[in-house]
Formats: structure tokens, sequence, C-alpha cells
């Protein structure tokens, strides 16, 4: 499992973003660092989550249904993450207070979307391999939300 993280870690590190590119927002980038990162994923996933094959035939579906629901959440993040960058040197009050909101929203969405996958499994597998899930899931979520995070800059002060 290390090692698959640290091949992740080194996949967003090489692709995250930097100060230079924010003008030039490019969001196809985006798209293929996501199919990369997701397909990693999924990857780290099946090396560590030992199942029967009885537990397999029900956990990938839903582990499709889970990435399929978590694909337009990624896709409002990243519209996010795209708008500010965009009014990153002209960033006005308005715009960061609607670009604050979305972003709690979000997380808000995420996490409903999260319990109620999870909620759906509890239900059809054992709680134990549904929780190593919940961890490996977390995890990696953090670590992209990391790397997300350090590539994206903080804002501007204002010039007064």
């Amino acid at each position: 499992m290390k090692k698959l993280f640290l091949s992740l870690m080194l996949l967003l590190f090489s692709c995250s973003l930097s100060l230079a590119q924010i003008q030039g927002f490019d969001s196809t980038y985006i798209g293929e660092l996501k199919k990369d990162v997701w397909g990693t994923y999924k990857e780290i996933i099946k090396q560590n989550l030992k199942m029967t094959p009885k537990e397999s035939d029900v956990f990938w579906p839903l582990f499709d249904e889970y990435m399929a629901a978590h694909d337009p959440i990624v896709d409002k993040r990243l519209k996010i993450t795209e708008d500010y960058m965009m009014n990153y040197y002209s960033l006005d009050d308005a715009t960061a207070k609607e670009l604050i909101i979305k972003a709690f929203e979000s997380e808000q969405e995420e996490l409903n979307m999260k319990k109620e996958f999870l909620n759906k499994m509890l239900d059809k597998l054992p709680a134990p391999l549904v929780g190593k899930f919940a961890q490996i899931d977390a995890r990696v979520s953090a670590l992209i939300n990391l790397i997300r995070m350090s590539s994206i800059p903080l804002v501007r002060e204002s010039e007064q």
C-alpha cells in the first residue's frame, strides 16, 4: 500500500499547478490528472481489500456507483478552483464570498454522498470490509486534497 500511495503522491506532485499557470488555467489538464488519479485509486483499493468472490461481486458495482456519484462533485470542485484561479488577480469581495460558499457546499455534498454509499455498503457487506474501504478512501482523499490545496495559491493580500 505504501508503494501505491507513493506512486499516487509522485503522480500528483508532478502534475500540480504552479503559480505561473494561473493566467492560462487549463481544465483539460485537470481532467487528465483526474483520470490518472482515479485509476491509481482503484488499484489501491484492489490491492488492499481482500474479498471473497461473493463480496467482490457486491462491492465493485457499489464502488462504481460511488465513483459515478463522486465525479460530479469533483467536477464542481474543479469549477470552483478554475473560477478562483481565473479571478486570482481581480478577486473582489462578492466573488470571494461566492467561492467560499460553493466550496463549503461542495464539501458537504461529498460528505453526504460518502455517508449514503457507506450505508449502502454496510447493508450488504461486512462492517470490517466497509471500514477498511472507508479508511483507504479517507487517506487517498486526504492526500489528493493536500496536493490540490498546495497547488492553489492563497488569496492575495489586498493592495492599498
